[in-house]
């Protein structure tokens, strides 16, 4: 269980459906990449169409990743704009190129090499974007998941923009690029593929800070204490779990254990417990290997002491009952 699967507000969830809508974008770019190489310069303007809406795929790669890693909910549930419009202009810029009459003008040559630049920072951008979540309180499982989403993502950039973009002229890499680039590309939307079911099996929500006070070094070293203990040890599984038994293992006063739980944002004590038992419930209910698990025994095994409460507390949080939202898990 990880602080990482936290929010101190639903608002704070990170929205599968930014995932599915840049996830589908992205796939759109890849066939129609893949159908400009297959059609090739034979079908003339035609080409340039579909060519065009391929440009912008490292664009769209950078968006389905911060939808995918962002540890960071939008303000109050927006959506933010300037990484779309962003991309929006590069597909506009690339549709310009693509119809200028005459490359040797110098505002195409200029937006080209605008565009290039702003193409390659976004797709460093998207091999560093998992790695910004790899701080303390991630669990094993989404730390995996991080690091070889950023291998793979590495090794197609190596492949197709490094070996073939810089393979000298006349070369087995110059000579096959489209098709080299091709099978990157499809490789590339399989492994997106899987990183949205994964993550649509895992969904990351942002741990809130929202406190009414800034808290001191002390108070927030505390804090980092305290979220250790329910990441590491998770002893939320404790059903009979009080502020007190906290305190002890912590060997600090109650009322700096509750200041520090209010300064990661949760009300108190038994809204902290209670969010760690249903995430570790939401995954186990997610988990296709779990699935014949009665949920009264979840319930049980991530710290409720009754199905009541497990079953208030988790449509509190998630907007659903336990039997719904394990339906809707299921791939």
């Amino acid at each position: 269980m990880s602080a990482e699967g936290l929010t101190a507000s639903p608002r704070a969830q990170i929205r599968l459906t930014d995932v599915q809508l840049y996830g589908g974008l992205f796939a759109t770019a890849v066939a129609a990449f893949c159908l400009a190489q297959v059609m090739g310069h034979r079908f003339g303007a035609a080409t340039e169409v579909v060519a065009v809406l391929g440009d912008a795929t490292c664009g769209w790669s950078w968006l389905l990743v911060r939808a995918l890693f962002q540890r960071t909910a939008p303000r109050q549930g927006a959506r933010e704009r300037w990484p779309l419009m962003l991309v929006l202009t590069l597909v506009g810029a690339g549709a310009f190129l693509r119809l200028a009459p005459d490359m040797a003008m110098s505002l195409p040559r200029m937006v080209g090499n605008i565009s290039g630049l702003v193409s390659s920072a976004l797709l460093l951008l998207a091999a560093v974007e998992p790695l910004k979540g790899l701080g303390a309180g991630v669990s094993a499982s989404e730390r995996r998941f991080r690091i070889g989403f950023t291998a793979g993502y590495a090794a197609i950039l190596a492949v197709a923009v490094v070996w073939v973009n810089g393979a000298p002229d006349g070369s087995w890499a110059a000579r096959w690029s489209g098709e080299i680039k091709m099978v990157c590309a499809l490789i590339a939307l399989a492994g997106m593929g899987f990183a949205v079911g994964w993550r649509r099996r895992h969904p990351l929500t942002a741990v809130g800070r929202s406190r009414a006070r800034p808290l001191t070094d002390e108070e927030a070293g505390l804090g980092d204490r305290i979220l250790s203990l329910m990441t590491e040890e998770a002893i939320y599984v404790q059903p009979d779990l009080k502020v007190a038994d906290l305190s002890r293992r912590l060997g600090e006063a109650e009322y700096r254990v509750s200041r520090s739980i209010a300064g990661l944002g949760f009300r108190n004590f038994n809204q902290m417990a209670n969010r760690f038992r249903i995430e570790e419930a939401k995954r186990r209910l997610a988990d296709p290997a779990l699935r014949r698990l009665p949920i009264l025994t979840i319930a049980y095994d991530c710290g409720f002491g009754s199905i009541g409460p497990f079953n208030r507390a988790f449509k509190a949080e998630t907007g659903q009952t336990p039997q719904a939202f394990r339906g809707r898990a299921r791939p």
